[in-house]
This record gives structure tokens, C-alpha cells and sequence, in this order.
């Protein structure tokens, strides 16, 4: 049996001592076969319903998704987002020093996306384990933008 890319399902805990300004919530995580994490949701959802209900849009809108290669001014590393409707939808699970790696890895989660495993339920963590969302940060606007090709 050949396993396939499956999309996680993450609950994020607020994190400890937090007056309401880091709430928690479901996050999405698309990893693969051997547990790499290949990308992850740009937002946090209120629940799982409407966490899975993201990735079911995404897939479905496979086509019209507009991959996006950047490099970071500050420290010079490429990043990678995926956007839908012009609405920034995925992104890096972490930066690359070189562009090939960036868009190597961005098309690992292209090429996944569409035959990924939707895992049903969650996983807990906690606010400091989940380190914000895709990129970092990193794909801000006013950031040099460079769009791949599929």
C-alpha cells in the first residue's frame, strides 16, 4: 500500500497566560508521505468544520491557484504562497536559502495537493509550538514578488 500526502488538522491552544490577544483555533498543515511538512493554511479557522471545508475549497480550486516565489529583503531567503481569488490561501512551512530549493519544494505541494489524504479530527498543540503562519511572515505585501510557472 502506497501512502499518499495527507492534509493535518491542527486545534492551537492559546498559549499560556494570554489575555485574549493570541486565541486558538484549527490550522491546516499539508505533509508528506514520510511526515515533512510540505506546506500549511494561511489563516486560522474557527473550527474544524470550516478548517476542512478551506481545503476542500482549495483542491477544488487547484486551477485557478496562482503560485508565488519571494525573496525576503532582510534576509535574503525565498518563501513561497498560493493564492486563490487573489486571497493568499497556503504558504512555506519555513524559508529557503536558494530559490531552486523554494520552488522545488513548492512544486512537491503542488503536485500533492490534488490526490492529499484529508485526515479526519484533530491534533492539540500549543500557541508555541505553532510558530505563526506560512512563511512566517514573510510574504508581506510590498515584499518583490516573483510568480512560477506550472
Amino acid at each position: 500500500m502506497v501512502q499518499l500526502a495527507r492534509f493535518v488538522f491542527l486545534t492551537v491552544l492559546p498559549s499560556a497566560g494570554s489575555q485574549g490577544d493570541s486565541p486558538g483555533g484549527v490550522v491546516w498543515m499539508l505533509v508528506s508521505p514520510n511526515n515533512r511538512a510540505l506546506g500549511r493554511g494561511a489563516g486560522v479557522h474557527r473550527s474544524y468544520a470550516d478548517c476542512r471545508d478551506a481545503v476542500l475549497m482549495l483542491r477544488e480550486g487547484g486551477p485557478r491557484c496562482h503560485p508565488l516565489l519571494s525573496n525576503v529583503e532582510e534576509t535574503g531567503q525565498w518563501t513561497w504562497r498560493v493564492e486563490l481569488d487573489d486571497r493568499q490561501v497556503a504558504g512555506a512551512s519555513r524559508s529557503y536559502l536558494r530559490m531552486r530549493e523554494c520552488s522545488y519544494n513548492l512544486e512537491r505541494f503542488l503536485e500533492a495537493l490534488p490526490a492529499a489524504e484529508v485526515v479526519p479530527g484533530t491534533r492539540t498543540v500549543r500557541r508555541g509550538r505553532w510558530h505563526g503562519g506560512p512563511g512566517e511572515g514573510d510574504t508581506r505585501p510590498g515584499t518583490p514578488v516573483r510568480r512560477v510557472l506550472r
